[in-house]
Parts: C-alpha cells; structure tokens; sequence
C-alpha cells in the first residue's frame, strides 16, 4: 500500500504538463521583435513539409507536421 509521502510526492498533471509562463512570455517577445530570425528558424520545417508535400502526398504531409509539432510540444512540456 502507498504511503501519505508517496501519494503527495507524486507529480500532477498540471505540474507534468505545464510550461514556465516567464518562457512563454520570452518567446513570444522574441517572436515579435525578431520574425526574420523565426522564419529562419523554421524554415527547414517548411521545407520538409513543402516537399513531402510535393513528392509524397498531401495526406503525409500533413501527418508528417502533427506529429512534429506532437513531438516538439512533448518536449516543451515535459517534467525535467
């Protein structure tokens, strides 16, 4: 059987998935003073996306991107 200090130890849902709001807001300042640097950034997803897009066919394409962007989220929100 669990203890008191196990049960409470455990992490929350909201602690696993939360994200730091000072970060969020840093990025987003960033974002909005610089978004020749963030097109930059991720232009070799556009163009990963563009040509699977081309090549393949729009149904991987737009596979391709959710879980990129699935992935990309679990690694910002995930407890470290």
């Amino acid at each position: 059987m669990a203890t008191v200090e196990a049960i409470e130890a455990r992490p929350t849902k909201e602690h696993v998935m939360a994200t730091d709001p000072a970060k969020s807001k840093a990025v987003v300042q960033v974002v909005r003073q610089h978004p020749g640097m963030s097109l930059v950034a991720i232009s070799p997803a556009i163009v990963v996306f563009a040509l699977a897009w081309w090549l393949v066919n729009p149904f991987v394409a737009i596979l391709l991107a959710i879980v990129v962007l699935g992935g990309g989220y679990y690694l910002l929100t995930r407890a470290k």
